[in-house]
């Protein structure tokens, strides 16, 4: 079981680290008897305020190197219980001892007044770590007597998980602190070396830098017979350890050097472990975790363990328990700030470590009966921050918690439970869309894990688990606006088909404020047939509804919005429709004159500039591409026919021109030839003009002429 306070989530002890203070007879400087003429008669228990004044200084100092704590305790005692008379006897108060509270195994244990050894017996109690240690006077102190006595003795510790809790070894000690006297009287200092980390059972300790040493002190008492507390010290850097591969990174595990079967316990458990909360909470290893620590001062704080995600840790007790372990692993995801409360990530966290240790072939522990009708019950949602230590109200909370929590996901299927959970400790909203992100703050967890409950895990036990363990009257009548508001909004959700209600209907849902969620779904109520509309044309157009498209209807965030709504969506419907029928048309089966239409005309060009501007909700300019590439679709087949006779008919004429070229260069050579062959005329003889040779060359002006003179060259040449 745990709690969380600020950063840090802790567990209160199960089996371990239980430190129960010295009961009244125990703690109690004994009055012997009394005398009455001559009659000794049993005195009633005393303490100071029954005449009997005490001061006392008490000393523990650890010796690092040694492995000891060393313990000195000067204690006063005055008697100041004058003698009564009644009637013919006198009766008068003595005080032949002191008891004094010491650890169990306190070794060298001795006693002095004067500079005299006293003589000093040791009572076993009920608490295997405490033992009751008598001090005879040397003779009895009577009224107005004053005597001062120092108790010294030595402390080296029992091994780990010994019933007798006191600790010391390398780099950490436990170990019990107690100063008689009264209040105002009392000292009680600890001296640790100054790499060392201090806990304690109170936060009445002041510290004070002494050069190698840092020096605890407290001068109030926490006891009505004194002070009493148990200390924890530890030096991390005096650890054995191991590195854990989980998700990726490296987790060190560190444990008392001289405890080597606490590290090999919890790093296999890690390794087994993690896997197995991962499914259970369907998701992975969210990280955020560097060390895992053995150190008992979660214990003296009244815990088993604790995740500090500040330091990024988390620290157990000695105790070999992977029920603990889990628990505080899970709080790598299920945290006090993703959740909203601590009766959330605690009743989540214990109830998927008792899973994991099912699954694992282990029996999770009994937790401790609990009712919402008992005098301790509290409702859950007040249940809050620790401080660090455990509280009263702890006893409940922790259980009750887990109650209500296996509760709610007992009756969810295994993906039903797992998404609850993936999306609790995502901290999305029961209204959101994947990926969407925050929908709003809400003042309480508990609203939020409400409906993820009873609207995605469809949980018909929400709202009675909530009413009985975790709801203030307050918070009760929450419920009937929400039950109002939350039928009107899925009459919205039906109407509207696949689409999610407007951003600003969901947002007034996620943070409880049912009026303006009632108002924004009267807004948005008849848009719902519209936005089906879209949904089907593109159903009917066998296309999805691009993002962009459906974020007209699900981003709408006012009133403003939902107004513009009443365009768009129609202009929506229209836009799929026309680029629905542009994609019909250039996806159809095109013969090879239509294929030559569409690449000439770039058909496939206009239908991708129409489905673009569609993804991005152009819609107006998406209905013209769209209409721009259906138009050019019908033509493609006669531009392809235009084009092959064009381009035959372009041969043809090409061909005769081809032809008539070649003639007429034919033509234009025989020409040269024959002027060039022809004789020159006599010089007395009249000049002939080029045209006339040029003329006499051709085929008209032989046919007039007759056949040319022997030897003179024919019209190709020869």
């Amino acid at each position: 079981m745990h709690a969380s306070h600020s950063a840090t989530s802790v567990c209160p002890p199960g089996r371990a680290g239980r430190y129960a203070a010295p009961g009244r007879r125990t703690a109690a400087l004994a009055l012997a008897g009394a005398t009455l003429a001559g009659v000794t008669l049993a005195a009633p228990e005393a303490r100071a305020d029954g005449g009997i004044d005490v001061s006392s200084s008490s000393s523990y100092a650890l010796e690092a190197k040694k492995e000891a704590v060393t313990a000195t305790m000067t204690i006063t005692v005055r008697n100041d219980r004058p003698s009564v008379r009644t009637g013919n006897y006198l009766q008068y108060f003595y005080l032949p001892s002191i008891a004094v509270p010491v650890p169990a195994d306190a070794e060298q244990l001795t006693a002095t007044s004067d500079g005299a050894a006293l003589s000093v017996s040791r009572q076993a109690t009920k608490d295997p770590s405490t033992a009751l240690a008598t001090i005879s006077f040397p003779s009895n102190l009577t009224y107005g007597q004053t005597r001062t006595v120092t108790v010294r003795f030595v402390l080296t510790g029992q091994e780990p998980r010994s019933k007798d809790q006191t600790r010391v070894g390398p780099g950490y000690a436990t170990f019990a602190v107690y100063g008689p006297g009264d209040s105002g009287q009392n000292t009680v200092e600890v001296v640790l070396p100054k790499s060392m980390r201090f806990d304690a059972t109170t936060d009445l300790f002041s510290r004070e830098k002494n050069g190698a040493t840092n020096t605890y002190t407290a001068t109030r008492n926490n006891q009505d017979t004194g002070f009493w507390a148990v200390i924890s010290a530890r030096d991390p850097k005096v650890a054995k350890t191991e590195k854990v591969p989980i998700g990726g990174q490296q987790v060190t595990v560190s444990a008392y050097q001289d405890d080597p079967r606490w590290l090999s316990f919890v790093t296999s458990r890690m390794t087994t472990g993690v896997p197995v909360l991962e499914r259970l909470i369907g998701t992975p290893w969210p990280g955020g975790l560097t060390t895992v620590r053995e150190d008992r001062s979660v214990n003296v704080r009244g815990f088993d363990g604790w995740f500090d995600s500040r330091a990024s840790e988390i620290v157990i007790g000695e105790e070999l328990d992977q029920e603990t372990l889990y628990h505080e692993l899970t709080h790598a995801w299920a945290t006090t700030g993703t959740l909203g409360e601590r009766w959330i990530s605690e009743g989540i966290a214990q109830e998927l470590a008792a899973r994991a240790v099912t699954e694992l072939g282990g029996t999770p522990r009994r937790q401790r009966p609990v009712s919402p009708r008992s005098k301790a019950a509290i409702p859950l949602s007040t249940w809050g921050a620790d401080a660090g230590r455990a509280q009263a109200a702890d006893a409940y909370g922790y259980p009750a918690s887990y109650r209500v929590v296996r509760t709610l996901l007992g009756g969810l299927s295994e993906d039903a439970r797992t998404t609850v959970l993936a999306a609790a400790v995502a901290g999305d909203s029961a209204y959101g869309a994947p990926g969407e992100g925050p929908l709003g703050s809400i003042g309480s967890g508990w609203q939020r894990f409400f409906d993820l409950m009873e609207i995605v895990g469809e949980s018909d036990r929400t709202a009675p688990a909530f009413s009985k363990w975790v709801l203030t009257p307050d918070q009760l009548a929450q419920l009937t606006p929400r039950s109002s508001a939350l039928a009107a909004y899925r009459a919205v959700d039906l109407a509207d088909g696949d689409f999610l209600p407007p951003r600003g209907v969901r947002r007034s849902m996620t943070t409880w404020d049912f009026t303006a969620a009632q108002q924004a779904l009267r807004e948005v109520q008849a848009l719902g047939g519209a936005a089906l509309d879209v949904q089907q044309a593109a159903e009917r157009n066998d296309l999805e509804v691009p993002e962009e498209v459906a974020g007209l209807y699900q981003l709408a965030e006012d009133s403003g919005d939902y107004a513009d709504l009443e365009d768009t969506l129609p202009q929506a419907a229209a836009a799929l429709d026309a680029v629905g029928e542009s994609g019909r048309a250039a996806a159809a089966d095109r013969n090879p004159f239509a294929a030559l239409g569409a690449r000439l005309l770039d058909l496939d060009g206009k239908a991708a500039e129409a489905d673009r501007r569609l993804a991005e909700a152009e819609l107006d300019e998406a209905v013209a591409a769209a209409d721009e590439a259906t138009a050019a679709a019908r033509w493609i087949t006669w531009l392809g026919v235009g084009v092959v006779l064009g381009g035959l008919v372009l041969l043809a004429l090409l061909a005769l021109v081809g032809r008539w070229l070649v003639r007429w260069r034919a033509r234009r050579r025989l020409a040269r030839a024959e002027a060039a062959a022809a004789p020159e005329p006599p010089v007395s003889e009249p000049p002939v003009s080029q045209e006339s040779v040029v003329h006499a060359g051709g085929s008209v002006l032989d046919d007039a002429a007759g056949p040319p003179p022997e030897g003179a060259p024919t019209a190709d040449g020869r």
